[in-house]
């Protein structure tokens, strides 16, 4: 039987970076026998450098992309990945952009950084992450890691599998991406030191009163081998600071109305009219698409990244290996947006508050209003706050908001390798892993005052908004002059509240394993792998809150300038329910006006949020509790618990079929998991709860604690085959059922009754319970199909792939409403009266469960890479990776684009159908490489980047170019230069139709330049 073993010459060129192109396919076994053979090929390789056979040694990006073919090419899995020389050398700034490259692998940007990796059309939520083989959790409540937490010069490996194999930690339905750390006791020199140094820039920051255009990057990596090469050390610290930039108009989403003016009621959208029994009577025109507001925030501030890892591994013999390794992150990213809000514009569509006219239309029935002219009080016929009688919706404020967020992210574990004998490894380890964020979330707004000197100053009335937006371009705005001059006259502008609304989450994991592989000797089987593995997994959120002069009305009335609560019978302000806005002072603000793309907007006054807090409110206790006046700071504290016991089986394969030789493996993976959660709900009857006490020492039993959960059990096979066509092509089948499980932060405890009247029988009223989260909702499920052909090129290096994809998706979480629930089945008791006592039956039952409902994603790939060695000698150095993706699925989403105009059925969230990436590349003479990487994904839909309240919307197309260069000054010292975002794509978002402007975000462009030293 031929057994698919390399030489150790082949082992050798291998490590040297060089692909043997007529070497048939093998499954490199990761065994300390393995190492052993790869160490003699290499100090084989070594001698026979003096002798007659010439080794060549590959530097630069084309010995990267040589060490992922390899990686790809031997692996027994489809997979791609991404490969360093050594701890260090990967050029981007986290390691999102380097993975984002890779066939079918699209990123998400977060302020203007690759941060959510998709994977074939499916969202981050969908992809499980390890690291050195053991999940990692993110410092939110979601599945998706956030990849910008992992500095890229710490990394020096990663491994998409994009199909699935019994030994594999369970978790991604798109993919699992592995982060591999470097292990000194690898590397072929004793030690090594690793030092880079960066400064970078970004050309917007000078446009943002809050950013250093100016920012560096430091990197320290250290290995070691001791005593006869048995201890190996691996240290190694990363730390970036750079400016957070983004400059944004965001619009608000639009509602669906008639339009209560003359000359309206004959134009916009025809829409059915229904009578009271729900039978269609008519039509209607005068149906319009109406925007609700707006704003134009400057993003500036900080991103601070520090990350350490350390290793040490001790291989007494070689039959035993042990190695404790750590990883710690902390990622605080300041951001402090600067700008102006206008909300209630809408309000034209009930024509009583505010006066209309000059209306601009888009939309092929002219339904959209995209522009006009807005007044606030035409004619001054409202008394001005802070009197009573104001009744006006349109408001105008500046504001500066503290979106800051502090995040720490922690692993370390213990693992041992212990050869028994020839035939048998045993694998042991131990991990544990945690994450924390502190988000900010805090407000301070600032409005328009007749004379900010006045004794109870009044807000200025006459206010007129022009606007007219431009689709995915920016918007013209202006405001009338006295309102223009007004935003930058601090005599004018006064502070008028202070808001704080924390979100602190925490994540942690604990697991522990054990793997066996016993290595066989016969004509079918290579080995046969064995395991069992523990996890234990938490999640906790809480929800803090500080309103400043909030008095039964949540600051609405203060920041809107009602600052007055309450007058005696006379009409004059009672001083005890009065709480005055800020004047500002010399040296309080600073004005600022927008440049580049918004250079036209106007101009505003601008405030520190943390010193105006100590100069107006210094004697004030302004932390944030959790505060019953508040209540959702209450029923927004879970915790969330997940036990796994995992016990698998995989056969690894090494044998022929139909004369062809055939490798790959067959196993399965049982999966036994325990979930609950612990939160509050609606007591049966109305504060029956129990006693609750909230950080002001307020008790209240408006809610009861409760303590849900499930347990299931899960069976995933699946297979690898991978057939030796010829010595340079190989066929790739796999399948597999696969999963992964529900956001932490959607199996929280929740239920809320509600009380409606039946809607068949008016007579009867109905309680109804909704659970927008719940502990009972289950993984997502799909059976993946993959197969593909590789061929690897003889004359040069590279290769070309074709992939075809397809998972059939069983069901996935979604919230669904079950008409007249027999809740008694269920265990759960319903009320019997409403809150007035009023006798109710039981109704529906709305909440979060896997809904039966299925579909396909499936796709193709298609990946070239090329280095044209052929070529005269001084091109020899080019070469080109390309790649193209496509995918379509039946599954698809709903959601309420335009309020009042009903869901519309959409493709699924952050499904790119067309995804392409490719990268020119050019390496000389091994001193000077460059590259020029573009990525592209089509539209799709995602939750817009706003401030406030989450929005879904539609994404335009995008395609980011980076560019990278180094130079070898000597063996020991590189200079690198690298521009992030050369175009300045922007991300862009509408509501349905392009005409609808969602959000235009601007976030410059980042130069970086800088010597590495290696020695």
């Amino acid at each position: 039987m031929k057994k698919f073993k390399p030489s150790a010459l082949t082992l050798a060129l291998m490590l040297g970076g060089v692909t043997i192109a007529s070497m048939p396919t093998m499954a490199v076994e990761e065994t300390d026998k393995d190492k052993k053979a790869i160490a003699e090929a290499k100090a084989k390789a070594e001698a026979e450098k003096d002798s007659d056979v010439e080794v060549i040694e590959v530097r630069g990006f084309r010995r990267s992309l040589i060490q992922s073919l390899n990686t790809k090419r031997y692996s027994d899995t489809v997979v791609e990945a991404v490969s360093a020389d050594d701890m260090g050398s990967l050029p981007d700034v986290s390691i999102a952009d380097a993975i984002s490259r890779l066939p079918g692998v699209t990123a998400v940007r977060s302020g203007g950084q690759s941060s959510e990796l998709n994977i074939r059309g499916m969202s981050g939520g969908f992809v499980f992450a390890t690291l050195n083989g053991r999940e990692v959790v993110t410092d939110q409540g979601g599945r998706s890691v956030q990849f910008d937490q992992y500095p890229s010069e710490l990394i020096n490996q990663v491994q998409v599998y994009k199909s699935q194999k019994a030994s594999l930690v369970e978790g991604g339905v798109a993919g699992s991406i592995e982060l591999q750390t470097a292990d000194a006791l690898d590397n072929d020199q004793e030690h090594t030191f690793t030092v880079q140094t960066k400064l970078s820039y970004n050309d917007s920051a000078d446009e943002h009163p809050d950013a250093d255009p100016l920012g560096n990057r430091f990197s320290f990596s250290y290995q070691g081998k001791f005593m006869d090469d048995t201890v190996g050390v691996s240290l190694g610290y990363a730390r970036l600071q750079q400016p957070r930039i983004s400059t944004q108009f965001v619009n608000y989403q639009p509602r669906l109305g008639v339009l209560p003016f003359d000359g309206a009621q004959d134009g916009g959208l025809t829409l059915p009219t229904y009578d009271e029994n729900g039978v269609q009577d008519g039509t209607q025109s005068g149906n319009y698409i109406v925007p609700q507001g707006f704003e134009l925030m400057a993003r500036g501030g900080e991103e601070l990244r520090q990350g350490l890892m350390g290793s040490i591994s001790f291989r007494p013999n070689e039959s035993l290996t042990i190695k404790a390794d750590g990883f710690y992150s902390k990622f605080d990213s300041q951001g402090i947006d600067r700008g102006y809000r206008v909300n209630g514009i809408g309000s034209i569509l009930d024509g009583s508050s505010i006066d209309f006219e000059n209306p601009i239309l888009a939309g092929e029935n002219g339904e959209y209003i995209v522009g006009g002219t807005y007044y606030r009080d035409r004619g001054d016929v409202n008394d001005n706050p802070p009197y009573p009688r104001f009744n006006n919706t349109l408001t105008l404020q500046t504001q500066a908001d503290d979106n800051t967020t502090e995040s720490e992210v922690m692993s370390f574990g213990v693992n041992a390798e212990w050869i028994v004998n020839d035939n048998l490894v045993v694998d042991f380890d131990i991990a544990h892993s945690e994450g924390e964020s502190d988000y900010r979330d805090e407000v301070m707004r600032l409005a328009i005052f007749q004379d900010a000197s006045a004794m109870n100053p009044v807000v200025t009335d006459d206010i007129v908004v022009n606007i007219e937006t431009n689709g995915l371009n920016l918007p013209n705005l202006s405001f009338n002059q006295d309102v223009t001059n007004a935003l930058t006259d601090p005599n004018r502008m006064m502070v008028g509240s202070l808001e704080k609304y924390p979100h602190l989450e925490n994540n942690e994991s604990n697991s522990a394993r054990v793997d066996f592989k016993y290595t066989l000797d016969n004509d079918h089987l290579s080995s046969l792998e064995a395991g069992v593995r523990w996890a234990d997994r938490s999640y906790k959120s809480a929800r803090k809150a500080y309103n400043y002069g909030d008095i039964a009305g949540y600051g609405i009335n203060l920041r809107n300038g009602n600052y007055i609560l309450g007058y005696d019978e006379n009409g004059q302000p009672i001083e005890s329910e009065t709480y005055r806005p800020y004047q500002l002072q010399a040296g309080d603000y600073e004005i600022v006006q927008l440049q580049g793309e918004f250079a036209n907007f106007p101009a505003f006054i601008s405030v520190d949020n943390s010193y105006i807090e100590g100069v107006w409110l210094g004697s004030e206790d302004t932390q944030a509790r959790k505060d019953w006046r508040y209540d959702w700071t209450i029923w927004q504290e879970s915790e969330i618990k997940e036990e796994t016991l995992t016990a698998y089986f995989q056969a690894n394969l090494d044998t022929e079929l139909f004369g062809l030789p055939l490798t790959g493996n067959v196993g399965v993976r049982v999966i036994h998991t325990e979930q609950n959660a612990t939160g509050v709900e609606d007591p049966v009857i109305k504060n029956d709860g129990d006693p609750i006490t909230d950080d002001f020492g307020v008790t209240k039993t408006v809610y009861k604690h409760t303590t849900l959960g499930i347990d299931y059990t899960d069976v995933l096979p699946s297979i690898n085959l991978n057939f030796q066509l010829t010595d340079q092509d190989q066929l790739r089948f796999a399948a597999a059922k696969v999963m992964s499980r529900p956001n932490m932060s959607d199996m929280a405890v929740s239920g809320a009754w509600s009380y409606n009247t039946d809607e068949f029988d008016e007579s009867v009223k109905e309680a109804d319970l909704n659970r927008d989260t719940s502990p009972e909702v289950r993984p997502f499920y799909a059976t993946q199909f993959d197969l593909s052909l590789e061929h690897y090129f003889v004359e040069t290096d590279g290769a070309i792939v074709f992939a075809l994809y397809y998972k059939d998706i069983e069901n996935f979480p979604e919230k669904v409403t079950i008409q007249n629930y027999d809740f008694a089945a269920d265990g759960i008791t319903a009320p019997s009266v409403d809150n007035n006592g009023v006798p109710v039956a039981s109704g529906d039952y709305s909440v979060l469960l896997n809904n039966g409902k299925g579909g396909y994603f499936r796709g193709a790939e298609i990946a070239y890479t090329q280095t044209f060695s052929f070529l005269p000698e001084l091109w020899q150095g080019l070469g080109v990776a390309a790649s193209f993706s496509y995918t379509e699925s039946e599954v698809t989403s709903e959601f309420e684009a335009v309020s009042g105009l009903g869901d519309q059925t959409t493709p699924y969230p952050f499904l790119s159908p067309r995804v392409w990436s490719a990268t020119v590349f050019y390496d000389y003479d091994d001193t000077f490489s460059t590259r020029v990487n573009a990525r592209y994904r089509e539209e799709y839909v995602g939750n817009q980047i706003a401030i406030g309240d989450e929005q879904k919307a539609y994404f335009a197309e995008e395609l980011v170019v980076d560019f990278q260069a180094s130079y070898q000054f000597t063996e020991e010292l590189q200079g690198v230069f690298s521009v992030n975002n050369l175009t300045d794509e922007p991300n862009r978002s509408y509501f349905g139709n392009e005409a609808a402007t969602g959000t235009l975000q601007y976030f410059g462009r980042q130069f970086y330049f800088g010597l590495n030293a290696k020695f």
